[in-house]
């Protein structure tokens, strides 16, 4: 080392070299960083503050070829850029972060072939387990899965495969009682837009038909969807072709929140006055929801709670623990709010 030039923080710092300056064996701090509970509170603080100061980095590659697993948790989802995304990934993140476990992510944009591609990366990385959020493609995914050491915790539509760690809920339902909800405040021409590449926007639309066929309102012609990813500027193209087509229109169900956002600003623009002439209901109730004008009637998702739930679930298999349950169904709740109107008086 040249004079004047200072060893670099960190560099080539080694577990021994931790443990000479706290006391203990290598053996403990290695134990102490993997499973923090097993020491006490005092070493804990201790150990952690000298990891800090020195900037030792465990070597994951190293670790995975010592022991089970790396300490990696995958998340592989199709929406990492979307805002419903958001609220599970917090959830995952608030529930690991006390843990020795570190969060990667992998975005597939509903494409199976990255769905594989993902897996097998994360396979070739030797993480402790992966989350699969809303995955769609179970058939590519299955050998990879059953071939895995590792536990695979699932945040999905109920009606898909996985049988056990799995937490979701069922759009169909959600998609009916939404319908049903607007259908009691007395919209009857109430329309449908969204995606039709994914399950859950699938599953919704099947919702909405049957609860309009119940009513006895059925018609394939309210029924709008294209096939990609959807927007704002989306929701405002779908909602006028679908009114062009259906001009006695007086209602519509959303697949997300933008895309009800945008039926919202179309409406505006044509002079189209919400709630009291036509009515929409958005889905997932993201944030700006509440502050739009007027503000947006929605089928509230409780995403921080489904990644939270799918992240303890993966835990406990990782340690071996029982699970609570195998298969949770989180529901859904209706926020009314002042796209849709009062029940008119008889």
């Amino acid at each position: 080392m040249k004079p004047g030039r200072e060893k670099k923080r960190g560099s080539h710092v080694k577990l021994s070299d931790v443990a000479k300056r706290v006391g203990v064996s290598p053996i403990t701090i290695s134990r102490a960083l993997r499973n923090p509970e097993i020491v006490s509170e005092e070493l804990r603080e201790v150990i952690l503050r000298t990891v800090d100061e020195m900037g030792y980095i465990p070597n994951l590659a190293a670790r995975a070829l010592a022991g089970r697993h790396s300490g990696i948790v995958g998340v592989i989802t199709p929406s990492l850029h979307h805002p419903c995304f958001t609220g599970v990934m917090m959830g995952i993140e608030e529930r690991l972060r006390a843990t020795d476990l570190r969060v990667q992510y992998a975005n597939t944009l509903n494409d199976a072939d990255q769905e594989i591609s993902q897996f097998k990366s994360f396979l070739a990385q030797k993480p402790a387990g992966i989350i699969l959020v809303n995955a769609e493609y179970y058939d590519g995914l299955a050998m990879l899965m059953d071939a895995a050491a590792f536990p695979v915790a699932h945040v999905a539509d109920l009606s898909q495969p996985p049988e056990t760690l799995l937490v979701g809920m069922s759009h169909h339902v959600a998609a009916t009682a939404a319908t049903r909800f607007l259908l009691s405040k007395g919209y009857k021409r109430i329309g449908f837009i969204g995606g039709i590449s994914d399950i859950r926007s699938r599953r919704s639309r099947a919702g909405h038909e049957e609860a309009m066929r119940q009513a006895g309102l059925g018609n394939p012609s309210l029924m709008h969807g294209v096939d990609g990813s959807t927007s704002i500027g989306l929701g405002r193209r779908l909602f006028t072709e679908l009114l062009e087509r259906m001009p006695d229109l007086d209602a519509i169900l959303a697949q997300n929140d933008d895309l009800a956002l945008g039926a919202l600003i179309e409406c505006n623009e044509r002079g189209i006055k919400v709630p009291d002439d036509f009515g929409i209901c958005g889905f997932n109730d993201l944030e700006f929801a509440q502050f739009t004008s007027p503000s947006l009637t929605t089928v509230h998702v409780p995403r921080h709670d489904l990644g939270r739930r799918a992240a303890d679930m993966l835990l406990r298999a990782i340690r071996e623990e029982p699970p609570e349950e195998q298969r949770v169904d989180l529901g859904f709740s209706i926020i009314e709010r002042g796209s849709t109107r009062s029940v008119p008086k008889q």
